[in-house]
């Protein structure tokens, strides 16, 4: 339980800045033409959703070879 939650504090805090400055500087003009401001919280959800679910799927690869090797826990 705490590597898994140990694995996605990491992962996350890591990529998060990353993917939204790049992400942020591909849309940049949508971003500028919309003055509310909810085209950047749709794009920042839309990241963070698909981050979190590439560290799901990886987190889950390296539970199964945890699982096989009988290390876990």
């Amino acid at each position: 339980m705490w590597k898994a939650l140990l694995f996605f504090s990491v992962w996350i805090g890591i990529t998060i800045p990353i993917l939204l400055s790049i992400v942020f500087t591909i849309f940049k003009p949508l971003v500028l033409a919309d003055d509310t401001g909810i085209s950047m919280i749709v794009i920042a959800a839309i990241v963070s959703v698909c981050n979190i679910y590439i560290a799901t799927r990886i987190w889950n690869r390296i539970e199964e070879k945890m699982y096989k090797r009988k290390t876990f826990m």
